[in-house]
């Protein structure tokens, strides 16, 4: 869950975030909306939604307006004293001063409420988590913000939910609030700009709040925002989905289509954050990832070494990345890698093992030295990073020059419980086959629990491409494709989600033993070291590109596609060798 969290900061939605001051990577000049905001703000007033004019919905709260002489020097004092509250409460250090301070202060207004609540979770570490959150001044203070939801206005509603989404993990009085506040979103239709919308959206989703109703309202406010978003609230909103586990395709090609339009207002971290989260969802969508690119790769001085790892990080994954772009990353990222922590070394690491980078050789050896220093050094390594680094190893056959790290890595693995995440699972699922097949003289023993797990993640995940609809277009085509190779005629009869040695492949003829894997943005590992482990055990292995398909539109074309690759195989091409 702290990984989550992480991802959710990363995103910019808070009201203090610095995504918005960021310039965009083009030079075309533009001023955020935010920036008019701020100034209605300064004169006592903010903006409401779509432009209607200057709204004044909650402003009495803080005294920007008076109406008499008594009811401005009583909201004068009111302004007063929350502006003293929250300098007192910005310059505390320990949470449960903060938590102090509001017991003797129980009569603030609103925005200190969500000030104290923002310090809390801000100045809260993993060491003092449990008692701070279980802390009955705690529960005061959000059982006050409760109580206040139904009065507070769209910007005060966003606010709350911004600053309890920024807590490691939910508790029941944590997301007791977060539902309460969803209760009253749904209520203020037409009340929110696209900031405060996708704030709440992403906070709502990072707090497990996913009722049906608060789903809806928010995919229909969207609808309502669309020409208004910009590129960070486009990826703020499909992040928040993503948590939901809900697939709009409408909203979802919509808001590609509006982050297409407006590629020249990206940010560095608009770029890396939109990224990360199309390679999530398994988006290919090459036209927004086509600009992306274009404008990424013309801009790399503009990026942090970490946001370098994350955009290769996720290019990897969206098999849009080839090996002279990893090299403009790996001559970006040389002189700083030493700011790298640890699981960005992994990323960079399983990137360059993505797109098969051994002519990368030196840098990929510093990478894996790096990351074992860290390990030795720095925090605990979550068990997504050591999987990662264990599979770039096997991937780039560098096993043999890292064996007694790479056996301390897998033991540091099995001596954890199995995660219910299937990604780190599927990759050690290769990694196990690796060693079973290629090391067995590091004599690794692998416990039952993780074989298991590493098993039925893999098959699960390959049941799920039953119903891929791209997997079946290629057995139609092939139903009816023939060809000749070396002189003798052939016709493969494909079948789906077969066994092959240790691993399942996607299509396969077992007369002439032909495995065919398809390399999907969804999966999260290349099929090269699958292929390779098993073109040892005798099958003849063909990988098709996903976007060397898609390039295919017609039925006369993929056939010719096919009957090339197959003639290639079969005339002894293999592309283990390529």
């Amino acid at each position: 869950m702290a990984t989550a969290v992480f991802a959710y900061r990363a995103a910019g939605t808070g009201a203090s975030s610095a995504a918005s001051a960021a310039k965009p990577l083009c030079r075309r000049s533009c001023r955020s909306a935010s920036s008019f905001a701020l100034a209605g703000l300064r004169h006592g007033v903010h903006f409401g939604t779509r432009g209607n004019g200057l709204l004044r919905h909650g402003c009495a709260e803080f005294g920007l307006f008076s109406w008499g002489n008594g009811a401005s020097l009583l909201s004068r004092r009111c302004y007063t004293e929350s502006s003293d509250y929250a300098v007192n409460i910005k310059s505390m250090s320990n949470p449960v001063d903060v938590l102090q301070f509001m017991v003797d202060h129980s009569d603030s207004d609103t925005a200190t409420h969500e000030k104290a609540l923002r310090a809390v979770a801000r100045l809260t570490t993993p060491d003092v988590y449990k008692d701070v959150v279980e802390d009955e001044r705690f529960h005061t203070i959000l059982a006050s913000l409760a109580s206040r939801l139904d009065t507070c206005d769209s910007r005060m509603l966003a606010m709350i939910a911004d600053a309890a989404a920024r807590f490691r993990t939910s508790t029941s009085e944590l997301t007791e609030l977060s539902q309460r506040l969803a209760e009253a979103v749904i209520q203020r239709q037409d009340s929110f700009n696209p900031r405060s919308l996708a704030t709440i959206a992403q906070a709502l989703a990072v707090r497990g709040v996913r009722d049906t109703a608060t789903v809806e309202f928010i995919r229909q406010e969207v609808f309502k925002l669309m020409d208004e978003l910009e590129p960070t609230q486009c990826i703020v909103v499909l992040e928040a989905f993503r948590r939901w586990g809900v697939f709009a395709r409408d909203l979802v090609d919509l808001i590609v289509e509006r982050m297409s339009d407006e590629v020249d207002r990206f940010t560095a971290r608009d770029v890396v954050n939109g990224l990360a989260v199309v390679s999530r969802l398994g988006l290919a969508r090459g036209f927004l990832l086509r600009r992306l690119c274009m404008l990424s790769f013309e801009n790399l001085n503009q990026f942090e070494p970490k946001e370098l790892t994350k955009m290769a990080y996720a290019l990897a994954k969206l098999r849009f990345l080839d090996q002279s772009n990893i090299d403009d990353i790996a001559v970006a990222m040389s002189p700083s890698l030493d700011k790298l922590a640890a699981s960005q070394v992994s990323e960079a690491l399983y990137a360059m093992a993505m797109v098969d980078a051994r002519h990368q050789v030196d840098f990929t050896r510093s990478l894996a030295e790096q990351y074992i220093a860290l390990g030795k050094e720095g925090p605990k390594r979550s068990i997504g990073s050591l999987a990662d680094f264990a599979w770039s190893l096997c991937s780039l056959e560098l096993v043999g020059e890292f064996k007694d790290d790479f056996k301390a890595t897998m033991d540091e693995i099995f001596d954890r419980s199995p995660p219910q995440n299937r990604l780190p699972l599927v990759k050690l699922f290769d990694v196990i086959n690796a060693v079973e097949l290629e090391h067995k003289n590091l004599k690794l023993s692998v416990p039952k629990a993780w074989q298991a797990a590493c098993d039925d993640a893999d098959r699960f995940e390959m049941d799920r491409l039953e119903a891929s609809r791209l997997h079946n277009e290629i057995v139609m085509r092939f139903d009816h494709l023939r060809g000749m190779a070396n002189g003798t005629r052939w016709q493969l009869r494909m079948l789906r989600n077969q066994p092959c040695g240790p691993y399942r492949v996607d299509l396969f003829d077992e007369e002439s033993k032909i495995a065919l894997d398809l390399e999907i943005v969804s999966w999260p590992t290349s099929r090269k070291l699958k292929h390779r482990l098993l073109t040892g055990l005798g099958f003849q292995l063909l990988r098709l590109d996903y976007w060397d398909w898609r390039r295919a539109r017609t039925e006369t074309e993929q056939n010719a596609y096919l009957e090339r690759e197959i003639n290639n195989l079969l005339s002894g091409g293999s592309q283990i060798e390529q």
